[in-house]
């Protein structure tokens, strides 16, 4: 699922990789690092879509804790959802400078498969 809002498109899918974290010197003699991700974006009309995510500053920061915690780490397969402002990109994929970024939905809401509950008679018509 992709969208625009404003100037900036959101997109939901399952990672297609897992997190790449790089690190570039600095002309002050640090480094500045920068983590990309790439996300699998499927369309009901069209072909699966990578769309490229580039994190800097606090959500890189939250994106590495998710990376590092002991239970659901975040990594290939695991669904996203993010919000970026458009930027060039040399390799020719969409791509998000990362503003928004969730590997949760809303209380860990998980849907419901009313077919099921319907079958087994737990669900009211």
């Amino acid at each position: 699922m992709a969208f625009m809002s404003g100037d900036f498109e959101y997109v939901a899918g399952n990672l297609a990789a897992d997190p790449r974290l790089q690190r570039f010197a600095a002309e002050d003699g640090m480094y500045d690092e920068v983590l990309w991700l790439t996300v699998a974006v499927n369309h009901s009309d069209a072909a699966t879509e990578y769309v490229e995510l580039e994190a800097r500053g606090k959500n890189k920061e939250y994106i590495k804790n998710l990376l590092a915690a002991p239970v659901n780490a975040l990594g290939r397969g695991t669904f996203v959802m993010a919000g970026g402002k458009p930027v060039a990109s040399k390799s020719g994929k969409r791509k998000l400078k990362l503003v928004v970024f969730s590997s949760e939905t809303s209380l860990n809401y998980d849907v419901l498969n009313w077919d099921r509950l319907r079958k087994d008679g737990q669900a009211g018509e």
